[in-house]
């Protein structure tokens, strides 16, 4: 299983991949959002974003005074950083710094991170360097220090309540309602290059461990978001859809939302062990 070539990860890649629409405004996505939020960011402060992509999450702490690195090993994505990096005002330009780096090898001193963010980076990376870069998470994390883990696909999704259930049942309500909802490929061709190593709650938690991290680890449900429809009509479809396509709201509790949550979070504190 190798790494992903670089070059896949594109400016026409990272300007098309979710939060685009709110980036483009100058906003956060909502997924971000809370990725930031749960980190209880304070002032002065030192985070990194792993794989930072864009910059969404070093734009958000940045304005929050806090000391906000980046590193992503696409050249593209740098430049695209460096361009956002441009809509801060003056007397905050000093807490954004991105580079290029990789995510097995990186390039700080240990116990230098309040904070690290690692979004959407654990499916693009194989065993061997996921798990070399929690190690190395562990050693740049001050104690105490929290990774923050967001990774989709969950391959049981995928596997399993997608392809047997989902998609089926969507194919049946077009056809019926005339409706459009998604029945995507399981995996499409971007997604077999780069998805290298798809996670579940079990992967995860294993290749944490083994890098000394004990995490909590849950389903996110960040599906049921299309609830936000701008007319009553759509809200009642969208919610009879969820229902029929998800058993909601059995669905956010366990076991059904193994199956049929599509997201992944993790929290690991970096707690000295005892003697």
């Amino acid at each position: 299983m190798k790494t992903p070539d670089s070059k896949l990860y594109s400016k026409e890649y990272f300007l098309s991949t979710e939060g685009i629409d709110y980036f483009k405004k100058g906003l956060i996505s909502p997924k971000f959002e809370h990725a930031v939020n749960m980190a209880k960011l304070r002032s002065g402060m030192k985070i990194l974003d792993i794989g930072s992509g864009r910059g969404d999450i070093v734009l958000a702490s940045a304005r929050k005074n806090v000391y906000s690195y980046g590193i992503d090993y696409a050249r593209d994505a740098i430049e695209i950083a460096k361009v956002a990096k441009q809509s801060l005002p003056i007397h905050l330009a000093s807490f954004f710094l991105v580079h290029q780096a990789s995510a097995d090898t990186l390039p700080f001193k240990e116990n230098t991170f309040d904070k690290i963010f690692f979004m959407d980076v654990a499916e693009h990376l194989p065993p061997s360097d996921l798990l070399q870069c929690f190690k190395e998470c562990k050693r740049t994390l001050k104690e105490d220090g929290e990774l923050i883990i967001h990774t989709s696909p969950n391959r049981w999704y995928n596997d399993f309540g997608y392809p047997f259930w989902e998609q089926p049942i969507n194919k049946i309500l077009n056809r019926v309602f005339k409706q459009n909802l998604l029945t995507r490929e399981i995996r499409n061709e971007m997604d077999l290059k780069v998805h290298v190593n798809e996670q579940t709650i079990i992967s995860l938690k294993d290749y944490l461990r083994k890098a000394g991290f004990q995490p909590k680890i849950w389903l996110g449900d960040e599906y049921i978001k299309p609830l936000k429809k701008s007319s009553l009509k759509e809200k009642f479809l969208e919610l009879a859809r969820q229902v029929v396509c998800h058993f909601f709201p059995f669905s956010l509790i366990f076991p059904l939302n193994l199956f049929f949550s599509n997201n992944i979070w993790a929290i690991a504190k970096n707690q000295m062990q005892k003697r």
